[in-house]
């Protein structure tokens, strides 16, 4: 980042000093913005230059959700980079707060990070890290322990498509997502971007999607059998955008399609659509991360398919449904 006014070339420290010394909030977040989306390139090139920044500076970097050219490991190896140019220690245990343990696997936590002597010498390291081990042991109720140090990085907000039917294919597996173009490159992609990801467990339509805690859930819907027949399904997935992955969850008490799933609180409630045998439902039930398991709760005061529902200021709200007249 370099700009030329009257002869005078500035880099990003200059502008950076020059932003704290007169209060200039916008430029000051142009420069973090820029080492954000840089940081890695600036590493090959001048690590030098990224070991002199002011603690201010790298601890703002740091605690970004948009630095994503970097992996949580790497980010780790920088800090301590950071920290031991010039015996900066004084800054260790606020500096790895920003540090997102629980973005690494567990296998990286204890041979990258608990072995080291850094971590050997502070109770604040050793701290977290054995909270991000509590973290990944408990593996259902990931959702509802989300933190600042679990909380996935990414450019930007993600639009996602999943599941459904297509002509050629009676039910579809796919998991894709949409990848905003840069503004400055808009002009030359042209079309929007979708990208694949990996796919669920099992294709499926007619389903409901819910988010928990940067977690996305799946539930319910039609599903082909190995018969050619299509029904109704109890079975549940989630994925984990952090490493790309699928794992079962409990199923539903009821086989559901044409319902509505939705986040409330600590909670996925599913409420009403049609069973295996087409019959319209009128049955709520609530899924608990902490136990991974689904328990029925107040029914509703109809039975009740086709309907919308959403999710605002903690309310689940449902509006019309398919009449099912005899």
């Amino acid at each position: 980042l370099k700009i030329m006014n009257f002869g005078i070339i500035f880099n990003y420290l200059d502008l950076y000093k020059l932003a704290d010394l007169f209060n200039l909030n916008l430029l000051e977040k142009a420069v973090v913005d820029f080492l954000v989306k840089h940081l890695s390139e600036l590493l090959n090139n001048h690590p030098d230059e990224v070991l002199a920044l002011p603690y201010c500076l790298i601890q703002e970097v740091l605690k970004s959700d948009q630095l994503t050219s970097l992996n949580e490991e790497q980010i780790w190896l920088l800090a301590v980079r950071w920290l031991e140019h010039n015996c900066r220690y004084q800054y260790m245990d606020e500096l790895l707060q920003y540090v997102r343990f629980g973005l690494m696997d567990v296998d990286t936590l204890h041979s990258v990070a608990l072995s080291h002597p850094l971590v050997q010498t502070s109770q604040t390291a050793t701290a977290l890290i054995n909270e991000a081990l509590v973290y990944h042991q408990s593996i259902y109720a990931q959702p509802i322990w989300q933190t600042r140090r679990t909380k996935p990085r990414f450019q930007s907000d993600t639009l996602y498509i999943i599941g459904g039917k297509k002509r050629e294919i009676c039910r579809v597996k796919e998991l894709r997502y949409f990848n905003p173009v840069d503004q400055e490159n808009v002009h030359i992609a042209g079309i929007a971007n979708w990208s694949e990801l990996a796919p669920m467990p099992v294709g499926r339509s007619h389903h409901c999607v819910a988010v928990m805690g940067d977690f996305l859930f799946v539930a319910g819907g039609e599903v082909e059998q190995a018969t050619g027949r299509t029904c109704a399904v109890r079975t549940a997935c989630r994925y984990d955008p952090r490493n790309n992955s699928w794992a079962e969850i409990a199923p539903m008490k009821n086989c559901r399609e044409h319902f509505v799933l939705g986040a409330v609180d600590e909670f996925l409630y599913a409420v009403g659509g049609r069973n295996e045998l087409r019959q319209v439902l009128p049955t709520v039930e609530r899924y608990c991360p902490k136990k991974n398991k689904w328990t029925f709760v107040l029914s509703f005061d109809r039975s009740l398919s086709c309907h919308a529902g959403c999710v605002v200021d903690g309310l689940l709200w449902i509006s019309g449904r398919k009449l099912h007249l005899s």
